[in-house]
């Protein structure tokens, strides 16, 4: 049997899960090809995602915009996106794998042009209406509420969690994460990301840290300026703490953690829970990370503050709360599913 695993390179989080289903791929000894819709593409799949970046970094007020008014979703945009998709179905053509598994809603489109078994992974916990696409076989959510979305009623659907890499499948002790890391056993862990395109603001939360005696672990994403400016301003403040470009350590860095500062993607929302990983948003996109963001904070993961000026009031009585953080760390344990990946593909395979 072979499977082709497709995705698009519009931040980060469609990428990883893809990365997640490839290691379960690999698991049962399943081949694949690979396939980024942006990678793959030409101008037009390139320019859209640099519009995509800006919306993230700067466009949040014209995203919502877009988002709650469903424009996205319209029929004459779906056709369009039939016509952005026709280039990929004809490559899926040539490669002539046996059934598609999608973690990007433009990608499922193409998927079910190709004409045979498709299959969509929904990288987050709410369901906007273009992951929906007619003659898709089966859609693999994230938890039972994505599961009662109205949009997939009369769907075939299967809660299975959002896949993630292998190195999340069992996760490590806190304390042996740490040593490795070299980290301290005795301080409190705040891990904060910044975002693929370091996107969110920080530096106000590095000082309020700082004066917690907490030590920082910073993920500066993507940009190579971005890491270089995170590190002289650690260095320059006497932060205690370390930062890290993009690395794929991520599983072993959060379970040294005791809090995650974040923006809601969904991928990242997962992997927080699967190693009950306490969390504490700010800088959501409008839409759907907004919609992570209440869900878990409904469940009792998470803390949706919106805003820095919020975060910055709700952290240091956070930190120093470990009966907060306690409850929080087993609601994260309980909604967690750390080898969604491998109940994703056993079940595409059957």
């Amino acid at each position: 049997m072979r499977v082709a695993v497709l995705t698009a390179r519009y931040g980060s989080g469609h990428r990883i899960a893809a990365r997640g289903v490839i290691d379960a791929l690999e698991h049962f000894g399943v081949e694949y090809h690979l396939m980024d819709m942006v990678d793959e593409g030409g101008a037009v799949e390139r320019i859209s995602s640099a519009i995509y970046e800006y919306l993230m970094r700067r466009g949040h007020t014209l995203w919502s915009l877009l988002y709650d008014s469903r424009l996205l979703a319209s029929g004459p945009m779906r056709r369009i996106y039939a016509l952005l998709m026709r280039r990929l179905a004809e490559e899926l053509k040539e490669i002539s794998p046996d059934a598609v598994v999608s973690t990007h809603f433009l990608t499922s489109l193409a998927a079910v042009m190709y004409g045979r078994r498709a299959f969509t992974v929904i990288t987050d916990f709410s369901v906007h209406p273009l992951w929906v696409w007619e003659g898709t076989d089966r859609y693999y959510v994230a938890s039972e509420r994505t599961a009662e979305e109205p949009i997939l009623r009369g769907k075939d659907v299967r809660i299975t969690g959002i896949p993630l890499r292998k190195g999340f499948w069992e996760p490590m002790a806190k304390d042996r994460a740490r040593a490795e890391l070299g980290y301290p056993q005795s301080s409190k862990v705040v891990l904060l990301s910044a975002g693929s395109y370091a996107s969110v603001k920080v530096e106000p939360l590095l000082r309020i840290l700082k004066r917690e005696g907490a030590f920082v672990v910073l993920l500066a994403g993507r940009r190579e300026s971005a890491y270089r400016r995170f590190k002289r301003l650690l260095s320059e403040e006497g932060i205690g703490g370390v930062v890290y470009p993009f690395v794929d350590f991520v599983p072993k860095i959060m379970a040294a953690s005791d809090l995650f500062i974040t923006k809601a993607g969904g991928v990242s929302v997962a992997e927080a829970l699967a190693v009950g990983l306490p969390m504490l948003f700010l800088d959501n996109m409008p839409g759907q990370e907004e919609m992570n963001a209440r869900i878990v904070e409904e469940e009792g993961a998470g803390i949706n503050a919106r805003t820095v000026e919020r975060a910055s009031e709700i952290l240091p009585s956070l930190l120093g709360d470990e009966g907060r953080l306690g409850r929080m760390r087993e609601s994260a344990k309980r909604l967690g599913r750390p080898k969604a990946a491998l109940s994703v593909v056993e079940d595409m395979l059957r």
